[in-house]
């Protein structure tokens, strides 16, 4: 089994505790600190290097990408843009080198638009996403609990793998359209046995395309929003 390291991709503006939670829960080896200024990235590591060094192991390597004023129209394709560099540069490190990276990008941190273009990078390229909890209203909480994968994106790369196969795509777009529909529907609009289509359906379910309801299989968020990006491919 090869080894991992973890990347934390960052967003950060006038409050760098955002970066304190997933610190503590990842451990990261890499951090990718994306803000407007570089006096935020400056206080944001001098805090990794003192008051949070309590959470890692040893000092992350920190790489700043700076996004100039981030409340304007383009931002998100900015920001996007040094995002893709960021996972590029990394994959090129020796310290990543045949090693299988574990990616988490924030959503919490820096603008609006800097928080939008970070969901948006961390789907296109499949990575898990997490939000930062303000430790103000959390005082019993641990620190690394305030970190909290949104799960929705955690079901996008075995989603996309579902889709990808013909009569995932079928299925799909049939319970999208019809849902809430039960098997014995989805066997005559197959055409086939039940255990042709219980095969089909799996692969669906356990992405989280799909859920079986007290009224039959329908289409989740996280489905519909797949469908909706792929579905031009099947057309």
């Amino acid at each position: 089994m090869s080894e991992t390291i973890d990347v934390v991709l960052q967003p950060v503006g006038r409050t760098p505790g955002v970066l304190e939670p997933p610190l503590a829960k990842y451990k990261p080896q890499i951090v990718v600190l994306f803000t407007s200024e570089q006096s935020y990235a400056d206080i944001t590591i001098e805090h990794i290097e003192h008051s949070w060094r309590k959470h890692i192991r040893s000092l992350p390597e920190v790489i700043v990408k700076i996004v100039e004023t981030p409340w304007t129209s383009d931002t998100a394709d900015r920001y996007m843009v040094e995002f893709d560099n960021a996972v590029k540069e990394i994959e090129n490190m020796d310290i990543a080198k045949n090693k299988h990276i574990n990616w988490h990008v924030g959503t919490a941190g820096g603008t609006n638009l800097m928080a939008i273009a970070s969901a948006l990078s961390a789907f296109t390229h499949r990575f898990s996403v997490y939000g930062s909890l303000d430790s103000d209203f959390y005082p019993s909480s641990n620190t690394e609990d305030l970190a909290i994968e949104i799960e929705l994106f955690n079901n996008l790369g075995p989603g996309f793998k579902a889709l990808q196969k013909k009569r995932g795509m079928k299925f799909m777009k049939f319970i999208t359209r019809t849902g809430p529909v039960q098997t014995d529907e989805i066997i005559k609009f197959d055409k086939s046995s039940k255990q042709n289509v219980s095969a089909g359906l799996i692969p669906l379910r356990n992405a989280n395309l799909i859920a079986d309801t007290d009224f039959g299989w329908v289409a989740t968020n996280v489905g519909k929003s797949l469908l909706a990006l792929m579905d031009y491919e099947e057309e």
